[in-house]
């Protein structure tokens, strides 16, 4: 059976113990490398779970630091640079050459780790900005296996 990659993943992150942390759905760009043993993703729009996954969310501020803010209703996230292991599911679709009919896909990543690594650029000109995830695979057993490759049938 041949394939055609179709269309864009899907990705849903969860924490190393399973715990789901956030579905990414709009991503405008994903690969995935054996070689280099990564994901790189592009999205259009900046993930508010993500952030507070990949950095430290503060809920408890002093009135102090209210003072600085117009309004009493905000959040702060203090960005630091620290690796954070997660697992993933990429979802997808493959076009099959035979019937031109489309399968899901999936993407198994027991085990990865991403940094937080964030450009925030301002403009009024253009497109929005992208925001880019790079995780890394890990071998998650002791034969060196990266992922797994779901394919419907």
């Amino acid at each position: 059976m041949n394939y055609g990659i179709r269309d864009i993943i899907e990705l849903h992150v969860f924490d190393e113990t399973g715990k789901f942390v956030s579905t990414i759905t709009t991503l405008k760009k994903g690969s995935i490398s054996v070689a280099n043993r990564t994901i790189r993703v592009k999205d259009a729009l900046l993930n508010g779970d993500m952030l507070k996954f990949l950095n430290k969310s503060v809920t408890d501020v002093s009135d102090y630091d209210k003072f600085f803010s117009t309004t009493q209703n905000y959040e702060t996230i203090v960005f630091n640079r620290k690796v954070v292991n997660c697992k993933l599911i990429a979802e997808g679709f493959y076009r099959k050459q035979e019937n031109q009919e489309d399968v899901l896909v999936q993407y198994e990543i027991p085990q990865c780790s991403i940094v937080s690594n964030y450009d925030f650029n301002h403009s009024t000109v253009g497109n929005a900005d992208d925001f880019d995830y790079v995780f890394e695979i890990k071998e998650y057993n002791g034969e060196g296996d990266l992922f797994k490759l779901h394919i419907e049938k």
